[in-house]
């Protein structure tokens, strides 16, 4: 049986012809999303969801994914009845299908068109799908003068749901799409049918971050140019037949860092200055506070007045080390369905101390929570300033003094942990991710049942902990390169 395009798959195909294939007909090799995608993934519907509150008159259409002609049957007749706005509205012409988030009858008998986001912003790749939706919703007779993109608006505050959403009008950019939607049909419509053959994989930049890669690339031996070279320097490097980063010549021409990173790889080397590393180590001050906090952001209500997208430390783990190698570890987790900020800047002003050095990995973090505590909390602004500006970041030894031929071009906690303290790993946490440790916390804040929270509750300081136990042993082995 030949299959439909929805919009999700024509965006699949836009990108590249083979994902498109495999979505269609071996569906079963496609992941689960996990972590940090999944939540994204369930915050976009959840978004879609809240955005029908702004209209309390439309009539919304019963999707089953199993009998989508009913829902083009009711949407036929919502528009029949002369209704004026229809919620996941369905059209479909031959093989092309589409489920529209928002479409509104204009006083002209034209239609406008809206694609609910839970983005911040409009993105350029909201274009081709709008344009892909008023191509079949004009296949079908029914003219659209308008396009826009409802998205998060961040200066919103919930309950006050007409200030969630910013709408972006985006009829222009559409209409020059469109054209284009009929020559991409051309190329995908034939993967469409039973029996086409599976495109051939086609190496590009665009397949290390594609959730089918672990598929077309079996065999593939890491690391290939597409891992670590500059997308600028690709196409001339897929001219001279180079694939693979042993592939690279040693007088190929490279900028003197690229240079740098490829002998590293080629030779396995592990370069380490350790001068530079005494150096950044001697501006720290005892005691040491090894910080790290766990957020969440999401795009639908946390809680009352909280805004879409607004980030909230909910959890820190502290490990704080002595001149003496004396280590203590404290710990705060919000527990409540509430606001936890004034919590945990109460419980971080009680235990960090007014000197010492706190220690964080990719301090952009911490010191943002730090600095956004202390603008909300002016009774407690000194002591979380002083924080803030008392930052160490130990990342700043392995980005560029320490340098490992397995890191490629990343310097990340999760990179450098198991090349250098193979003996701590996420692996057999339940939690592994920050991705996961914010649905979680989610989860645990929201469950009635006190089985479930504990079981949470220990998930996330495990995790937590951990992080902050790696930069405790990170930083001891630094110190010992002395």
């Amino acid at each position: 049986m030949n299959k439909s395009l929805s919009k999700s798959k024509y965006m699949a195909g836009l990108s590249c012809r083979r994902k498109l294939w495999l979505h269609l007909w071996h569906a079963e090799l496609v992941p689960e999303p996990d972590g940090m995608n999944r939540l994204i993934m369930e915050q976009g519907s959840l978004f879609g969801e809240l955005a029908h509150q702004r209209y309390p008159a439309a009539a919304l259409i019963d999707i089953d994914i199993r009998n989508l002609a009913q829902a083009e049957a009711d949407t036929l007749t919502a528009i029949e009845s002369g209704t004026k706005t229809i919620l996941e509205a369905t059209f479909r012409h031959g093989q092309l299908r589409v489920l529209s988030d928002v479409v509104e009858r204009l006083e002209d008998g034209s239609w406008h068109l809206i694609e609910v986001k839970s983005s911040t912003s409009a993105k350029a790749e909201h274009i081709p799908d709008l344009a892909y939706q008023r191509y079949v919703m004009e296949a079908n007779g029914y003219p659209v003068s308008r396009c826009s993109v409802l998205h998060a608006n961040t200066a919103g505050h919930w309950p006050d749901i007409d200030s969630y959403f910013s709408d972006v009008d985006v009829t222009a950019a559409v209409a020059s799409r469109l054209s284009q939607v009929a020559t991409d049909l051309i190329d995908l419509m034939p993967l469409l049918d039973e029996g086409s053959p599976c495109p051939d994989v086609i190496f590009s930049k665009v397949c290390t971050k594609c959730d089918l890669q672990y598929h077309c690339w079996q065999g593939i031996e890491k690391p290939t140019i597409y891992d670590v070279i500059d997308a600028r320097k690709i196409a001339a490097m897929e001219n001279d037949g180079i694939f693979y980063i042993d592939d690279i010549p040693t007088d190929y021409e490279l900028s003197a860092s690229v240079r740098t990173l490829v002998d590293r790889m080629q030779q396995k080397m592990v370069d380490i200055d350790k001068g530079a590393v005494q150096q950044l180590i001697g501006g720290l001050e005892y005691p040491l506070y090894h910080l790290d906090f766990e957020s969440v952001a999401i795009a639908t209500p946390l809680f009352d007045d909280s805004p879409p997208w607004r980030k909230y430390a909910v959890q820190y783990s502290l490990h704080i080390e002595q001149a003496d190698g004396g280590i203590e570890h404290v710990w705060f987790l919000h527990q409540d369905n509430s606001d936890p900020s004034e919590h945990i800047a109460r419980s971080l002003v009680e235990n960090v101390g007014p000197t010492g050095s706190l220690v964080v990995y990719h301090k952009t973090m911490e010191k943002g929570v730090l600095m956004d505590l202390a603008m909300r909390y002016p009774q407690m602004r000194a002591p979380l300033e002083s924080m803030a500006n008392r930052i160490w970041d130990l990342e700043l030894v392995f980005k560029t003094p320490y340098r490992h031929w397995q890191w490629t071009t990343r310097s990340t906690l999760k990179k450098v942990l198991p090349t250098l303290v193979p003996d701590l790993s996420y692996q057999e946490l339940e939690i592994q991710e920050g991705g996961s440790a914010s649905a979680q916390w989610i989860a645990m804040a929201r469950t009635e049942d006190k089985v479930e929270k504990a079981a949470i509750v220990e998930a996330l300081l495990r995790y937590c902990e951990l992080d902050t136990l790696a930069m405790v042993r990170l930083l001891k082995l630094a110190r010992e390169l002395s």
